[in-house]
């Protein structure tokens, strides 16, 4: 005999805001969750892109801009 409970299942799934990234000059690119500020990409030209998180914490220099995005993408989410 099997018993069914007459139960919804629903997934819960915790989900972080996306980042949305703007272009703010030439070689500078900010990136923003909702309104609040969380860090920036500097590009060096022929050196490559150095990532700093909204309190100033240099996370390093990333020879591509996706490499940089990606780490500022997973430093938010710490």
């Amino acid at each position: 005999m099997t018993i069914t409970l007459g139960r919804q299942h629903r997934t819960v799934t915790e989900t972080t805001p996306v980042l949305r990234w703007r272009a703010h000059q030439a070689g500078v690119w900010v990136a923003y969750r909702a309104d609040q500020f969380i860090g920036m990409i500097e590009e060096h030209w022929r050196s490559g892109f150095a990532v700093t998180t909204r309190l100033g914490k240099r996370l390093g220099y990333f020879t591509t801009l996706d490499h940089a995005m990606t780490a500022l993408e997973h430093e938010a989410k710490s």
